[in-house]
């Protein structure tokens, strides 16, 4: 548990008895093949890091579901639900084998930032270069997919 820890970019900057303390928070569970962690719009609760196994990020929009991405051990999803207030989520994840995930939830932040406030600063500023980095990311794709759908020189304009 410790190693899975560490080895987070959430928790890379704290020290083992850091990391012994929280490995006193964290849940783990495991996850069957086919087997919904959450559905898109359901209350989130919090992070969850792929122990072991590999999970299916899904989004629904009005026409059809979309396979976002697959992730596999040592990735982690749901982080945004640590922060807001009341946070719903973006996307459904599904289990695609049998999969090992450590819950990471905000009542356990909340407990590490009241009773070791240096602890909660170290993950908080790890939470906010994630977070910085997804925005990143998401804006360099939209910008790709916008500019694919923008017409070339000399061509007309979608009506």
């Amino acid at each position: 548990m410790l190693h899975i820890l560490k080895e987070n970019i959430l928790f890379k900057n704290l020290t083992h008895r850091e990391l012994t303390y929280l490995s006193g928070l964290v849940h783990e569970r495991v996850y069957q093949p086919e087997e919904s962690i959450f559905q898109q719009h359901d209350r989130g609760l919090g992070v969850y890091l792929v122990a072991e196994g590999r999970v299916a990020i899904k989004s629904q929009s009005s026409r059809r579901e979309v396979l976002v991405t697959v992730l596999s051990a040592g990735s982690f999803f749901g982080e945004i639900a640590l922060i807001e207030e009341d946070s719903h989520r973006t996307a459904s994840a599904l289990a695609i084998e049998k999969t090992v995930l450590i819950g990471f939830f905000k009542p356990d932040l909340i407990e590490i930032i009241e009773r070791k406030p240096a602890m909660g600063v170290k993950i908080l500023f790890q939470l906010s270069l994630v977070l910085g980095q997804r925005l990143i990311e998401t804006t360099e794709k939209i910008t790709r997919i916008k500019a694919d759908q923008a017409p070339g020189p000399g061509e007309p304009a979608a009506a």
